[in-house]
């Protein structure tokens, strides 16, 4: 082969090599390039980690209703007297049912003998006799001279002033006074018997001469005369118009209503029930959460609508209770029981459910965290937490913290009973 041949062959292989070299990089390269068709079909299979950040927040809240109960007061019964050998029979209704019954007033008549309702501090728990002292003496007496039939003291003893005050309380409600038993009337007049004689005895000692003989029987005379007078005086406190127990109620409170009374000829056992009042103002009474207790706090104005009918009316909460961590028989959650006093016309009767709804009950404010945060397993509700810092977090940095959910609205859920805090990074969506 010449010469130029063989140069010709070497460049032939140079440039060869140089080719394949070329196609072997251009093909490296190729491999490690995405063309945009690659990068799109790339981005689509990829799951990024979406977080979003717990922030305090005030909701706006569709339906913020509670269910209640209405009370029209504290009911009681009044019972028939209970007389030995007397029949309880009812023998007049001076009230009508509806009617307020005012203190002083009877309520009902059994047997001839009046049933007189009046404003104790405590009901009456024994007949009140004259002599008898103590702070149920006290109590009546204070009771007497707010009727206006009393203007004698407070001391605590029943004496002249305070049966003087009872017979007036009794004529003043168009009844006679209790009578006093007969055999006590008889003790008094035994005893001024026992005076008038021991008083004869007294003046025959004096009589008798001026010897030490006749100085004895003075004194002794004298002696029994004054023992006979402090009998009389006794015998004659106990003769004092007496206060009979059953023939008394406490009305508990200044706005008392008769619901029902036995008609005229009812005979009762003694003790049954021959009338019913009702005491205070009409109330409703509902278990609030925790995420409505601001709404229905003391003061605010609120709306009672019956569930059945069309009674409704307005109101304000008047007392909050303690927080009960129990849930009511009706299945209310753990909260507070809340009341609010209704007008006298509002309509519902007694044990009404009603609904309630506070002015400001579609509003509530605290710690809300996005609705698609909010995860739910076997072992409750909850959201994952990032850490603070991380550059390039990753589903396995997250951290599960428990949450309770009060109330949603505007695609938020407000969370309590929970470690998170303003502030805090919560995963959205993390890759499958």
């Amino acid at each position: 082969m010449s010469r130029g041949q063989q140069s010709r062959s070497r460049w032939l292989w140079l440039w060869a090599g140089a080719a394949v070299m070329a196609v072997a990089v251009a093909f490296a390269v190729g491999a490690h390039v995405r063309s945009p068709w690659e990068a799109a079909v790339a981005n689509s299979r990829a799951h990024p980690l979406v977080t979003a950040t717990a922030s305090e927040r005030t909701l706006v809240v569709a339906d913020r209703q509670v269910t209640g109960t209405v009370a029209l007061g504290r009911t009681q019964d009044v019972p028939a007297p209970s007389t030995d050998g007397v029949r309880a029979v009812v023998t007049a209704t001076p009230v009508a049912p509806g009617a307020r019954v005012r203190a002083g007033a009877v309520v009902v008549e059994v047997s001839g003998r009046p049933v007189i309702g009046w404003d104790l501090p405590f009901p009456m728990y024994r007949d009140l006799r004259g002599g008898v002292s103590g702070r149920d003496v006290r109590a009546v007496q204070a009771a007497l001279r707010d009727a206006g039939v009393s203007t004698g003291s407070v001391d605590g003893i029943y004496g002249p002033g305070t049966a003087q005050a009872v017979e007036s309380l009794y004529r003043a409600a168009g009844a006679e006074p209790p009578p006093v038993p007969a055999e006590v009337l008889a003790a008094a007049q035994d005893a001024d018997e026992a005076v008038e004689a021991a008083r004869i005895a007294l003046a025959a000692a004096k009589a008798t001469g001026d010897d030490e003989g006749a100085h004895a029987a003075v004194r002794e005379a004298t002696q029994t005369l004054a023992d006979a007078r402090r009998t009389a005086a006794d015998a004659h406190t106990a003769a004092l118009t007496p206060l009979p127990t059953a023939e008394t109620f406490d009305l508990d409170g200044a706005a008392v209503t008769l619901v029902r009374v036995s008609p005229v000829g009812t005979v009762a056992e003694p003790g049954a029930a021959v009338a019913q009042v009702r005491s205070g103002a009409a109330s409703v009474t509902a278990r609030v959460g925790v995420a409505e207790a601001e709404a229905y706090a003391v003061g605010a104005a609120i709306t009672v609508t019956a569930q059945v009918g069309e009674a409704t009316t307005k109101a304000t909460i008047t007392t909050v209770g303690e927080f009960v961590p129990e849930a009511t028989d009706d299945g209310a959650p753990p909260g507070y029981d809340v009341t609010a006093e209704l007008p006298e016309d509002a309509g519902f009767p007694d044990g009404a459910v009603v609904a309630i709804a506070a002015d400001d009950a579609n509003r509530t404010h605290g710690l809300a965290v996005p609705l698609v945060t909010v995860r739910e397993d076997a072992a409750g509700t909850f959201v994952l937490r990032l850490p603070a810092g991380l550059h390039d977090p990753d589903e396995q940095d997250a951290e599960r913290v428990a949450v309770t959910v009060t109330s949603t609205g505007d695609g938020y859920a407000l969370v309590s009973d929970t470690d998170l805090e303003p502030g805090d990074v919560i995963v959205i969506a993390t890759s499958p």
